[in-house]
């Protein structure tokens, strides 16, 4: 699916031009013709997708508000189209959650939601792709009959991925923030039933009970670092040893790296080629400040990291194998890129000069005066 164009406001559509209510209203003619509540269900999901797609910046806030809108439209209607329209949206629907899945690979760039639906006699399957390292929903799917998905959840369990039962509530719980996030996105992943899919992926969710489970707990950030430390790919590395600069470097290069899993799901242990190239050809540029010796120490701090956490949590060694070559390969562009700044966000690049210009950081003062001249020259 095409991007949508960027809009620079949401404001109401000239008078010339029907509101998306009614356009969605004079797309569903058929609607009360197609055969089962599902049917009728995506259809006006697939119609109502359009509108959420163009309602940046906030897509949920914007679906609100032509659901709303069509609501009113279609009230006190009963036949026709709009009769089954106003019927769809008269509540939540008839649909009962029966079971729930979540399943991924063990590198730990996606996660695959699914809940299993009963209704109309029949089933279906909701699932939810999640993209850990662009921390959004990547695609929404509705399978009729659900077997075509939970039939091939416990075959695809290898060396390299991984499926579990999971209660429908947590799914919801675990997808929230996930789907706010793509709500929000200044871009949409290229997928095809995404925006076909959102609007009934909310209306399914919202069904689902509120669980309330105690998250688990994160990995201690100064216990992993120490523990890599002490681990043979630090030394073997020479990460431990060198001038207080050089293991100054290490530890922030260190830092980087946990700071980086809270992009992609929080995990530290779980890296892959995505991520590194994530990582190295994008994040960091725009997330820190980093010297001529940070630019030399980092990949080799990426690289015992990987293989140091590929080792703890029992990663097939071809798999940590590969995320490493991709590291090598990528070598001189990260050089490159933390040699021109091009990446650098607004933000480092201000911090880059205010450090290059000997502004003392422990002196806030300085600091906000250096700020105020910075900012009305920009």
């Amino acid at each position: 699916m095409p991007r949508p164009a960027r809009r620079r406001s949401a404001g109401p559509p000239p008078a010339d031009r029907p509101a998306p209510a009614e356009l969605i209203l004079s797309a569903a003619q058929e609607i009360d013709r197609v055969p089962t509540t599902l049917d009728a269900e995506l259809l006006l999901s697939t119609l109502l997708g359009t509108a959420w797609s163009r309602s940046a910046p906030d897509r949920a806030a914007g679906l609100d508000a032509v659901v709303e809108a069509l609501t009113e439209r279609v009230a006190g209607a009963d036949a026709g189209p709009a009769g089954r329209i106003a019927a769809l949206l008269s509540g939540p629907g008839t649909a009962r959650a029966t079971e729930g899945y979540a399943y991924g690979d063990r590198y730990g760039d996606q996660t695959g939601y699914v809940v299993r639906f009963e209704d109309d006699g029949g089933d279906h399957a909701l699932v939810l792709f999640v993209d850990h390292t662009l921390g959004l929903v990547r695609d929404i799917v509705v399978v009729a009959p659900a077997s075509a998905v939970l039939d091939q959840l416990p075959a695809g369990t290898d060396d390299m991925s991984w499926s579990a039962p999971m209660e429908p509530g947590a799914v919801r719980v675990a997808t929230a923030p996930y789907l706010r996030a793509t709500d929000l996105a200044d871009e949409l992943p290229d997928a095809g039933s995404l925006a076909d899919s959102r609007w009934l992926a909310g209306r399914r969710l919202a069904q689902l009970p509120e669980v309330t489970t105690e998250p688990a707990p994160a990995p201690d950030r100064d216990e992993l670092v120490t523990a890599f430390v002490a681990s043979p790919e630090a030394r073997i590395a020479g990460l431990t040893r060198g001038s207080d600069a050089h293991r100054e470097a290490v530890a922030y290069g260190l830092g980087l790296c946990v700071d980086f899993a809270a992009t992609r799901g929080g995990d530290p242990l779980r890296w892959s080629p995505r991520a590194v190239e994530g990582f190295l050809l994008d994040w960091v540029h725009q997330r820190a400040v980093l010297d001529a010796r940070d630019l030399a120490v980092l990949p080799d701090v990426l690289a015992a990291w990987v293989s140091w956490a590929g080792r703890r949590i029992g990663l097939p060694d071809d798999a940590v194998a590969a995320t490493l070559d991709r590291i090598d390969a990528l070598r001189a562009e990260f050089a490159r890129l933390g040699a021109t700044g091009e990446k650098q966000s607004p933000a480092v690049r201000a911090t880059a000069q205010l450090v290059a210009e000997g502004v003392d950081l422990a002196d806030p003062a300085a600091v906000e005066r250096w700020l105020a001249g910075y900012n009305a020259s920009h």
